[in-house]
């Protein structure tokens, strides 16, 4: 064998390191390692969350105000002054559209989640909500994820939204938004309600992080084994 022999000790069996496994059991336990941290950290995170819904749940409405915790329950009164349609929501097994109303409010503009209408009914208008609008729900912060294009590179955006994405907004509609949205709590009458109420996904993280202490703690075992060697 032509790898050379970093270090070897001897006892009652001895150990051959060589550097090819060492380096490569050392990027691997590390990357592990630094992967269940992670997904330990997302599931305090997701856990701290959902404590934060359950706490707001007995809490009283209030007027829409830059203080607004999320989840908590607000009212807010305005004109519904643009419409846009949240993409590939699914109901009951039927893909969708959530219904989402740019309100006008004294203080800062607000996105509100209308509720879920099936794709194949009629698409919402402006015509379909005039007056002044009276709308309570709770906050929540949007979440969004990876995309691989921008957004703006398709033509049906804003119209149509792939996700909601606030700063990006802002910058296109040349306005300072709500930092999170409304999901109105009961939904409009043409809309199915969605809820607010964000998904516990701390069982899923520290199943993750688990498994990644885990191979970690395997890799180790595998290259003590591969470089244990027996005194001929």
């Amino acid at each position: 064998m032509t790898t050379q022999r970093l270090l070897q000790a001897k006892s009652d069996g001895a150990f051959s390191f060589r550097p090819g496994y060492l380096l490569f059991a050392a990027f691997a336990i590390s990357l592990c390692l630094f992967l269940s941290h992670w997904q330990w950290q997302r599931a305090q995170a997701a856990q701290d969350r959902h404590q934060r819904f359950l706490q707001q749940q007995e809490t009283p409405p209030v007027p829409l105000s830059d203080t607004a915790a999320e989840f908590q329950r607000v009212i807010a009164n305005g004109h519904i002054e643009r419409l846009f349609l949240l993409d590939n929501q699914i109901h009951q097994g039927q893909v969708g559209w959530h219904v989402i109303a740019l309100l006008s409010n004294q203080k800062r503009p607000v996105l509100v989640n209308l509720g879920w209408t099936a794709k194949a009914e009629a698409k919402p208008t402006l015509s379909d909500f005039t007056g002044v609008a009276n709308i309570s729900g709770r906050t929540k912060t949007p979440e969004t994820g990876l995309m691989l294009a921008d957004a703006q590179e398709d033509p049906a955006w804003p119209g149509v939204l792939q996700q909601i994405d606030i700063p990006l907004l802002n910058q296109h509609l040349d306005t300072d938004l709500f930092p999170f949205v409304m999901y109105a709590d009961p939904a409009s009458t043409q809309f199915i309600a969605v809820e607010a109420a964000p998904a516990n996904k701390y069982p899923m993280h520290m199943g993750y992080a688990v498994q990644w202490l885990l191979i970690a703690i395997a890799c180790g075992v595998v290259t003590v084994i591969a470089c244990r060697r027996r005194d001929a």
